[in-house]
């Protein structure tokens, strides 16, 4: 038996069914998206939540326990180790969480609340690394490495809070961003250590010297190649994909 090919019809400029089927498919495809992307968010920010909870459990809790051969050649200066572990658990806690809460507009009280915490955090940590790093006992190099990552901290953040304050919503976001990656550097700095140490790669202090840098600077670079990236393919799909009309394609319906 043949089969003929039925040809779509051909939607009229006045057919008003036709065009409100287009714009509820348009509003479907912006909700998938959408939706999508949430789950997208949420696995990235549990992964680096798992990872900084085995980190806190593994290197930093031992350190809660004022003990000397802990410490080791710390000792003398515990107490600003101390409190600058205290206020990076907190940072590392926090953020994200903070940032899951801002991204979905969720219980925005909360937020600004647990944003202060956070902001505290960076405040205490950050200092004590600027002490920390300024009595190091691994060279200047260290010293600058570690210096220059504690001011990054301090100036995301800080820009992070300036943006929130003129309102500027996006911006915010990719600064807090930019804050959190600079407080994994707690993490990354203690895995970089852990894989030139098992490769078997310098000298003890130049395995020191070179985490103080590639723990943070690479992951940064990274995070800034997203963030560009993402503003270029929102941008060629708002070009390819015209905005729904209002009421039609709302992501957050």
């Amino acid at each position: 038996m043949e089969k003929h090919f039925v040809y779509p019809p051909i939607l009229e400029p006045n057919d008003v069914d036709a065009t409100t089927d287009i714009a509820s498919l348009r509003g479907k495809l912006y909700r998938t998206l959408w939706n999508s992307a949430r789950r997208r968010t949420l696995l990235v920010l549990f992964a680096p939540t798992v990872v900084a909870l085995g980190f806190i459990n593994s290197y930093a809790v031992p350190y809660l326990t004022v003990n000397r051969e802990r410490f080791g050649i710390y000792w003398v200066r515990y107490d600003w180790l101390y409190v600058h572990i205290i206020a990076g658990m907190v940072a590392l806690l926090l953020g994200p969480l903070q940032l899951w809460l801002g991204l979905n507009r969720k219980a925005m009280l909360l937020h600004r609340i647990l944003g202060v915490g956070y902001t505290l955090g960076v405040a205490v940590g950050s200092t004590a690394a600027f002490y920390l790093a300024r009595h190091t006992d691994f060279g200047w190099v260290f010293r600058i490495g570690m210096t220059a990552m504690a001011l990054a901290w301090v100036v995301s953040t800080g820009m992070a809070l300036t943006a929130i304050g003129y309102h500027m919503v996006e911006q915010h976001r990719e600064w807090m961003v930019r804050s959190y990656v600079l407080a994994f550097g707690f993490v990354t700095f203690r895995v970089f250590l852990q894989i030139v140490q098992v490769a078997g790669v310098g000298t003890t202090l130049e395995q020191m010297t070179a985490a103080s840098w590639f723990s943070w600077a690479i992951p940064l670079l990274v995070t800034e190649w997203i963030i560009q990236a993402r503003k270029i393919v929102a941008f060629r799909r708002q070009v390819l994909l015209p905005t729904p009309p209002a009421g039609t394609g709302n992501p957050r319906t």
